[in-house]
């Protein structure tokens, strides 16, 4: 689905008529928001890594790949022709023990013997729309199935009156109900060792009526 293509899904259900930068606003506020659920898994491979003292560090911050990082994951370390391990992620008050550590700017990785290469898996953000002819998968990264929640919160945000507020009840309702699903679906697909912990939500959800089937 391309960007225009929400936004007349949006505009045809809304109340009020708004330009495309307005709807491209209300689009990419929706992208922020199921940011944290949509778990869309990448990895940077053959990060250039300089130990000094056993410490070596990856600057986040100028990576043009893990400067679009929501969340890190997993770290792996490799010196030379060694296979690539993975490290265990340590507390900062850890500062002995063979692992990584997380700041908001940069990965540091501890007790390590000599300088070599990392790879780093991340979730990505899901990244802002600009343009009406944009397709929204290719630019954001929001799986096609999920296109829909950015309708309803589009047309959540646009019915702000007083007057409207019933509808825009009902489109928010209908967005969380849709955002409830898509996390339980994302943790189902992403994240298999969880589970488990989420069988009796999917079960509920399910028998209640409230979402599609994974």
């Amino acid at each position: 689905m391309k960007v225009i293509d929400v936004i007349a899904m949006a505009q045809l259900q809304a109340e009020e008529v708004y330009d495309d930068p307005t709807w491209i606003q209300y689009i990419n506020a929706a992208l922020n928001d199921l940011t944290p659920i949509a778990k869309i898994l990448k990895s940077k491979d053959e990060i250039a890594v300089t130990a000094t003292a056993g410490i070596g560090k990856i600057d986040i911050i100028s990576d043009t790949d893990l400067v679009a990082a929501h969340e890190i994951l997993t770290t792996y370390y490799k010196t030379g022709t060694d296979t690539l391990r993975q490290l265990r992620r340590i507390p900062m008050s850890d500062n002995a023990s063979e692992g990584w550590k997380l700041t908001t700017s940069e990965i540091i990785m501890q007790n390590i013997a000599e300088s070599g290469t990392a790879r780093v898996d991340y979730y990505k953000k899901l990244q802002h729309v600009k343009s009406t002819s944009e397709d929204i998968e290719t630019t954001s990264g929001l799986p096609s199935q999920y296109h829909n929640l950015l309708v309803l919160y589009a047309l959540a945000k646009s019915q702000q009156k007083e007057e409207e507020l019933n509808d825009k009840n009902d489109a928010y309702t209908e967005y969380l109900m849709g955002k409830q699903q898509m996390g339980v679906d994302r943790i189902w697909e992403m994240e298999p060792h969880n589970r488990k912990y989420i069988k009796k939500a999917r079960i509920a959800m399910l028998l209640g009526g409230g979402g599609q089937q994974g």
